[in-house]
């Protein structure tokens, strides 16, 4: 991760106002009711969006499908503590989970070593889950909702999900 990514994705997160090249975190205290507006700016568009203090959030691409896009977003996914990430799979945008596999759990517990414990794990090891983002712009509540839910199917649509 670059280190504007990471000084702004803290600034962010941290309702600090930030601006450096193309990008720019703005602290709005008039418009909202609940409390502060942090607004993620990359290239003037507004990526990133945490209102009341942080009690709601949204993501949006705002058509802009690149990887510093995803970088930026990812940033704050990251620094909100978030265990998935923007990525493109065969020219769509998803949402990316990585689980570790039943076959890292036994074949570590067979050694007696803690799964949490190991550093590098093998990508032999991990399960990609992901959820299409048929639209640019996500909850990352939702998302995270849907992930752990019982009824999480790979693949699926996220903005097509209505009720969960």
């Amino acid at each position: 991760m670059r280190k504007i990514t990471k000084e702004s994705a803290k600034a962010f997160v941290n309702f600090k106002p930030y601006k450096k090249d193309n990008t720019e975190v703005v602290i709005d205290h008039l418009n909202d009711p609940l409390g502060k507006d942090a607004k993620f700016y990359l290239h003037g568009y507004c990526i990133v969006l945490s209102g009341g203090n942080g009690v709601y959030r949204n993501i949006d691409l705002c058509g802009w499908h690149t990887p510093t896009t995803r970088e930026r977003i990812n940033g704050v996914l990251d620094a909100w503590g978030y265990d998935f990430r923007v990525a493109q799979r065969k020219g769509e945008q998803v949402l990316v989970r990585k689980e570790i596999t039943k076959s890292f759990i036994v074949h570590n517990l067979a050694k007696d070593i803690d799964p949490k414990s190991v550093g590098e794990t093998p990508k032999k090891f991990f399960d990609e889950q992901t959820l299409k983002l048929s639209d640019d712009s996500f909850d990352p509540e939702f998302a995270k909702r849907v992930f752990e839910s019982r009824c999480f199917k790979n693949g699926t649509d996220l903005n097509a999900i209505t009720d969960f």
